[in-house]
């Protein structure tokens, strides 16, 4: 219903109301609240992380962007050049969900050797032995060897995947290795896309 005043004349007239602004509240401490509704749809966590050691309390919200890079077991590529490197993830309390793509243009091999992995993940996985996250692997190709079976795995304590191999019916698995990369100048070659998530510290 219409809210009106009587004017000079004895006539209705309009009543006009300011709605009143109401400042964002900031709470300190602790405050028990049964039901929160976000009609503004947000939660804004500060930009430097408060940790609880409350196992239901949840502490961190973040999303970003990363540059995963090829890097070898020992030395060092003399060059290396990218297609594409792209990684974007979201960080919800101590769990990273991640994505990446990593194609390469040119590599000269130089000095590295051994194993080859991708480091540049934003967050140091957690140190727990023998807990392994093992992230998925979309498209593999365009490498310079047939890789049976190519899996990843992120190790404790680590910023970077690892990947093995494992043929049909072997014992064990190996490391993929610098010499199963393609060299020279190719447009976009060692391809790989993974997405995975991992615990942090």
């Amino acid at each position: 219903m219409p809210i009106s005043t009587i004017g000079q004349n004895g006539l209705n007239a309009p009543l006009s109301l300011t709605s009143p602004t109401i400042a964002t509240p900031t709470f300190t401490g602790q405050a028990t609240i049964p039901t929160i509704n976000l009609t503004g749809g947000q939660i804004t966590f500060p930009a430097t992380q408060s940790a609880s050691s409350d196992a239901n309390t949840l502490d961190d919200y973040e999303e970003g962007t990363f540059s995963p890079v090829y890097s070898p077991q020992g030395g060092a590529f003399t060059t290396l050049t990218y297609y594409a490197q792209n990684g974007r993830y979201t960080k919800i309390g101590n769990i990273v969900f991640f994505e990446l793509n990593v194609f390469t243009n040119s590599v000269t091999v130089g000095t590295a050797s051994g194993s080859i992995n991708i480091s540049g993940l934003p967050f140091t996985s957690d140190s727990t032995s023998q807990l392994h996250p093992a992230p998925a692997l979309g498209r593999v190709y365009r490498w310079a060897n047939a890789i049976s079976n190519m899996r990843a795995y992120i190790g404790a304590g680590s910023s970077q995947i690892t990947f093995s191999s494992m043929a049909t019916n072997a014992a064990l698995a190996t490391d993929v290795q610098v010499s199963d990369m393609t060299t020279g100048s190719n447009t976009a070659y060692n391809c790989l896309d993974i997405t995975g998530c991992y615990k942090i510290a």
